[in-house]
């Protein structure tokens, strides 16, 4: 009888132990915490964790390595997050790692993403406190598509407006049916493409003299170098004035002439003034003479454009130097 009631007692405590250790396994299981697993803390602090709550996984890089130990508000701004991992991280995780919030899928349970910093940075110890990064909230998100939404709606309502006022416009209607308008519009462009291929053979053509000429190659170069057509040019310019000399003096002798043959005419003396009393003859010479000064006229506007010809300037400013001496 008394060994039959010790089996009883033993029988008890076996599964009594046995449920407490169901219970505990369950618990560990519920906590996601290892039962033969080292761990050490670290902590973050976030300003909402949005459903974070003990228990939840912490991942890094996407590997789960622990799980939330509690959730702790320090202030009203403030919630500390403490954190049990494994101890094998502890050669991985340094202090510039950095913690966000995340989901679990597309509407699992809350988890902590801890993500490498950028840099060096020692080796995380226990306690240490991670940099933290906040998340873009759902509400966040959703006050700006509402606001988003609302932008479209009034960008659409104009546009609907406006193709209202286009299709209802009797004067737009008329342009475009106007066929010669679309005729019109197709030869000025076709104007001025032809007009733009001419402008560029033209600075093609330009551009072409000038490298001739910076190689000392073509007229234009011949021109600018040639001492022998210098001379030429100078030997022209000197003989243009004096022409233009020459004409100054016979204009002055013919006034002087003139002016005898009009006392003459006066006082009707002379072989001259006999001849110059024939009106046919006094206006043929009169014509002549005005031919003349025209011509002298004409020639001293060439002389004053020579003068400001870009390749006789230079001689002419070296003549009045001269004549300043």
């Amino acid at each position: 009888m008394k060994t039959q009631t010790t089996d009883s007692v033993k029988l008890g405590m076996f599964v009594l132990t046995g449920i407490v250790v169901l219970i505990l396994t369950l618990y560990m299981i519920g906590k996601n915490r290892g039962m033969f697993t080292d761990s050490f803390e670290l902590k973050t602090h976030f300003r909402a964790v949005n459903g974070l709550i003990s228990g939840n996984n912490i991942r890094y890089a996407g590997i789960e390595i622990g799980a939330v130990e509690s959730v702790v508000f320090l202030n009203d701004t403030t919630i500390e997050v403490n954190m049990n991992i494994q101890t094998k991280m502890r050669g991985i995780i340094r202090r510039n790692a950095v913690a966000s919030l995340g989901t679990d899928g597309l509407i699992g349970n809350r988890v902590v993403n801890i993500f490498p910093g950028l840099g060096e940075a020692p080796l995380a110890n226990v306690g240490d406190v991670l940099p933290s990064q906040e998340e873009v909230s759902t509400d966040a998100m959703l006050r700006t598509l509402t606001h988003t939404n609302d932008n479209i709606a009034a960008i659409a309502e104009d546009l609907r407006l406006t193709v209202h006022h286009v299709s209802t416009s009797a004067q737009l209607t008329r342009l475009l049916d106007d066929l010669s308008l679309s005729n019109e519009l197709k030869a000025s462009l076709q104007h001025l493409h032809e007009t733009t291929e001419q402008s560029a053979a033209l600075m093609s053509e330009v551009n072409r003299t000038f490298a001739k000429a910076t190689k000392n190659e073509g007229t234009l170069a011949t021109l600018f170098t040639d001492t022998t057509m210098a001379r030429q040019f100078k030997q022209t310019l000197q003989n243009i004035q004096t022409v233009e000399g020459n004409a100054n003096r016979l204009v002055q002798n013919l006034n002087h002439t003139l002016s005898s043959v009009d006392k003459d005419l006066n006082q009707n003396k002379g072989t001259l003034g006999v001849l110059l009393k024939d009106t046919t003859l006094s206006n043929s010479l009169r014509h002549t003479l005005n031919n003349v000064e025209e011509s002298t006229d004409a020639l001293k506007l060439n002389m004053e454009a020579l003068k400001h010809n870009f390749l006789f300037r230079g001689y002419f400013k070296k003549m009045e130097k001269q004549k300043k001496q």
